[in-house]
């Protein structure tokens, strides 16, 4: 950086540019919320760093995996997700060999697209377990590159979005705004609306959302409608094209589309998958 400066001396004035060389690490800014000093990130030498950290964290589901979508990692939690007691199982192994054809499809199609160069970031998705239970996550997956940029595999994580510890809803005063989306899916459920009830603005209902729920307003609202769904379509002969408007949903296509983006597949192959679990 080129600073100028102005001098006086000998009667007369007399310019002088400065240089100043500021010494600052090279960072490296990854999505809005993370930096990293990528000088320091070149001197490490700890190959599974990653994967020691994420065996210590129960509620994050963790897994790397190569080019063929065979499981290269993978933590405990990962492991008991799918119902097995030691996470080396996994090696070696693809969703194919752990999850119902209708799940691991929609698994293989979106790793081809993170393989393709794309990612997914926070995207809600409600998982059905091998032992036919539910969860809901927040998954985020990176493709992995080697050193000539070549895509030899990708990386994945899974927020387990547990329910609140009892009262924490009521301390941050969004409790009554929680229970009214859980009542209301077949209600427009706006902002504006949701933040008058707990007598918010909606930018501080959002973020008090995301404090106690992991979740925007938005994805909340989103959770609850297709949690809905999930039960009508599991315990229920309604019509897919009624059942779409008692969750809030415009039509049938708009529910299809939106559990599909979540849940993986479409509201009827769901019905059919849960049928066969009975």
């Amino acid at each position: 950086m080129t600073v100028s400066t102005a001098s006086r001396g000998g009667g007369g004035q007399k310019s002088r540019n400065c240089e100043l060389i500021l010494a600052t690490p090279r960072t490296e800014w990854l999505g809005s919320d993370v930096a990293i000093d990528t000088e320091f990130i070149a001197r490490i030498d700890s190959p599974r760093f990653c994967e020691r950290l994420f065996a210590v964290l129960p509620d994050v589901v963790f897994c790397l995996k190569d080019s063929d979508f065979r499981y290269r990692a993978a933590n405990q939690a990962f492991a008991e997700r799918i119902g097995l007691k030691n996470a080396s199982r996994l090696i070696g192994k693809t969703a194919e060999d752990f999850f119902d054809p209708v799940f691991s499809q929609n698994y293989r199609e979106q790793d081809l697209r993170i393989m393709a160069g794309g990612d997914v970031t926070d995207e809600l998705e409600l998982v059905t377990n091998r032992d036919g239970s539910a969860g809901w996550y927040l998954a985020t997956k990176i493709p992995l590159h080697d050193s000539s940029g070549t895509v030899i595999g990708l990386a994945s994580v899974s927020r387990d979005l547990r329910e609140p510890r009892e009262g924490d809803a009521e301390l941050a005063g969004i409790a009554k705004v929680a229970d009214h989306i859980r009542e209301n899916p077949d209600q427009p459920l706006r902002g504006g609306e949701l933040a008058e009830i707990a007598k918010l603005t909606p930018t501080q209902l959002d973020r008090r959302m995301r404090r106690v729920f992991h979740l925007s307003t938005a994805q909340f609202v989103r959770k609850s409608r297709i949690e809905h769904a999930a039960v009508l379509l599991a315990t229920t002969t309604i019509p897919i094209v009624e059942l779409a408007l008692s969750c809030g949903y415009g039509d049938q296509t708009a529910l299809t589309r939106q559990f599909r983006a979540t849940v993986g597949i479409p509201p009827a192959a769901y019905r059919d998958h849960m049928r066969k679990q009975r």
